[in-house]
């Protein structure tokens, strides 16, 4: 892969990794709602010791309200970022776009976009190393 090529992927692979990302944190935000709430089982599995008492519900809701923030910005970032993909790829009428979109965006698999691209493995490897220079230009 050629200095642009990396580039062109390091940025695309921002936005296919975001989506993973931010669900983690969607989770994570629904976990720490939960423990605010103070459900929970009582466990009779661990030994009876004295503790200071903590306030569970405040630091889990601080918790949260700071996820809350950090998965805001991240969705703004990521909608950006997806907006001036698209409209890069959408200037272009050929199998790069298609590669592009379906690879990075959808996050298919590349045996998935060989496919949906109609073409064999080896050719899907051949169509990304184009695409990823011409999507440099555009960085």
């Amino acid at each position: 892969m050629t200095q642009n090529q990396r580039k062109a992927d390091r940025y695309l692979q921002q936005i296919r990794n975001a989506d993973k990302e931010i669900n983690e944190m969607i989770l994570q935000i629904d976990y720490l709602r939960y423990k605010a709430s103070g459900a929970g089982a009582i466990r009779y599995d661990k030994d009876r010791v004295m503790t200071s008492p903590e306030d569970m519900m405040c630091e889990a809701v601080t918790e949260a309200v700071a996820l809350e923030r950090q998965l805001s910005s991240r969705h703004k970032e990521l909608l950006k970022m997806r907006e001036h993909a698209e409209n890069v790829i959408s200037i272009w009428s050929n199998n790069k776009g298609a590669f592009i979109d379906s690879y990075y965006l959808s996050r298919r698999s590349m045996i998935d976009t060989a496919k949906y691209l109609g073409c064999s493995d080896r050719n899907a490897y051949f169509i990304k190393l184009k695409a990823l220079e011409a999507f440099a230009k555009h960085l």
